[in-house]
């Protein structure tokens, strides 16, 4: 089934972000369509458009000092955690695994009878609403105990919070953070359809045992990581801190197909078999399934480690009511393709904020990356210590940051043996020296006929036919062999 509002072959590509007549700003429909279609919210775009207004260069991230005064607080969140969280998952988690564990089957089973390389999981036949049906069926147990265990988030988090700041005195403190989570609350419910088709699609890459677990992971400790841990008002003073993460150079291919083979990779629903095979093995792997008619944004999936975390995701391809208008936050945007929101009244992401995932233009501070990816991120959070670590236990910016300066070569690489092929990826490997600020390309290009590389970037793995793949033609100038083998990654 193609995409819907899908670039078809012989049709004009959109012109860049904000060329003439770029779809993403030809207004259609009015202000309140518009945000119905998009998943936005009046108070999310208010202070979009305040902030972009603020910011002239979105290629550096700020670099804020760590205040050692949090330092303490830091080790009280840490150590409280720890008591809670730890016992939580051993009591609670078996239970919600088994729960999960059947979803995640069906999801599969769905999946498995989708023809491959289907883009979009067409939500009125036959087969879905029994994949539905039979989900709703096994959630009924599930339910009580994903409640049960959110309530006692709750119930530990006024608890171990709200007496911390009153003995502080942080009431003054306490204020100022809610208004910098106030843009991310409000945002649309998150729906259990979209959730399904997330499900179908990520059991298909990572399987049903592996995502069953995953998602009882999610239940039992994300929405504590991002109220306690993250975004919590009661004991850090939270504010806006923008990063920015930005792939090496993709000049080297077609911007149209990049985004092509992007949301082939991140979006389509039913990959081929060799294609799951190497996804599988990603440390990250992001799902934006498109969404329905009447819509631009649906709920997406990412899978990390050995847990599922949800999204609204905004498709910069997709249209609905005729309209592709979308605001672009970053002033660095070559071509738009997600917006990301991870709103704060959705407690299954451990982050609060807005991301976009677009094609570069590199400007003003980063011109050698132009046309790679760029990852760039508003994400409310504090200054303490251990947040503005590189390597938090808890998942915080600077830890995030870092992750994806450490996964986006992994999409490069993925990207251009899908284009190019895995030889020519291989040649042109590289590295990112992941820091605060600008993180620079490493010198190295390039790796070795014997050198080893990480099990999670199959791409450019010595032996690429031991995951379904062909080499590409040595002569990656000659246009027919290098799509020749560009098939086999398809």
């Amino acid at each position: 089934m193609p995409m819907p509002g899908a670039v078809h072959p012989g049709e004009p590509a959109p012109p860049a972000a904000g060329g003439e007549n770029a779809p993403e700003e030809t207004v259609v429909v009015d202000e309140a369509t518009r945000m119905r279609i998009n998943g936005e919210s009046k108070g999310m775009m208010n202070h979009g458009k305040a902030i972009k207004a603020d910011r002239t260069d979105t290629t550096v991230d700020d670099v804020w000092e760590p205040d050692p005064k949090l330092s303490f607080t830091d080790a009280y969140v840490k150590y409280t955690t720890y008591g809670y969280l730890l016992p939580k998952v051993v009591l609670l988690g078996p239970f919600l695994y088994l729960l999960c564990a059947p979803i995640a089957f069906l999801g599969k089973r769905f999946a498995m009878r989708l023809p491959r390389k289907t883009d979009a999981v067409d939500r009125r036949t036959w087969a879905f609403f029994f994949y539905r049906l039979f989900a709703m069926i096994h959630a009924v147990p599930l339910a009580p105990l994903v409640l049960l265990s959110y309530a006692l988030d709750m119930i530990m988090y006024y608890a171990l919070s709200v007496p911390y700041c009153l003995l502080g005195c942080h009431a003054g403190r306490y204020a100022e953070s809610l208004k910098a989570m106030a843009p991310y609350k409000g945002g649309p419910r998150i729906r259990f359809d979209d959730v399904l088709v997330c499900v179908a699609g990520q059991a298909r890459r990572n399987g049903a045992c592996e995502v069953g677990f995953s998602l009882g992971n999610m239940f039992v400790a994300v929405p504590w990581l991002k109220y306690y841990v993250n975004a919590n008002p009661w004991l850090y003073p939270l504010k806006e801190r923008f990063i920015q993460q930005i792939s090496t150079s993709w000049q080297d291919m077609d911007v149209d197909r990049i985004m092509e083979e992007g949301r082939a990779i991140i979006s389509r629903t039913a990959q081929t078999s060799d294609v799951t095979e190497r996804l599988d093995l990603w440390e990250f792997l992001p799902h934006y399934p498109y969404p329905p008619p009447g819509r631009r944004w649906a709920i997406g999936l990412q899978h990390v480690n050995q847990a599922c975390m949800l999204v609204h995701t905004t498709h910069a391809v997709a249209s609905a009511e005729g309209s592709q208008e979308q605001y672009i936050l970053s002033n660095s945007v070559h071509r738009p393709v997600w917006r990301v929101m991870l709103w704060y009244n959705n407690p299954y992401h451990f982050l609060t904020g807005w991301v976009e995932a677009s094609i570069t233009n590199g400007q003003p501070s980063q011109l050698d990356k132009k046309h790679g990816g760029e990852h760039p991120m508003w994400l409310v959070t504090s200054n303490s210590p251990a947040l503005l670590d590189r390597n938090h236990w808890g998942g915080g910016p600077g830890t995030i940051d870092k992750f994806f300066d450490r996964w986006l070569p992994v999409l490069t690489d993925e990207v251009r043996a899908r284009i190019r092929g895995p030889d020519v990826a291989r040649q042109m490997h590289q590295e990112v020296i992941s820091k605060d600020g600008i993180s620079r390309p490493a010198a190295k290009v390039g790796v070795g006929v014997d050198e080893e590389v990480p099990e999670w970037n199959p791409a450019i793995q010595g032996k690429p036919e031991a995951v379904g793949l062909a080499s590409a033609s040595a002569s990656a100038s000659a246009s027919a062999s290098a799509s020749a083998s560009a098939w086999t990654w398809a």
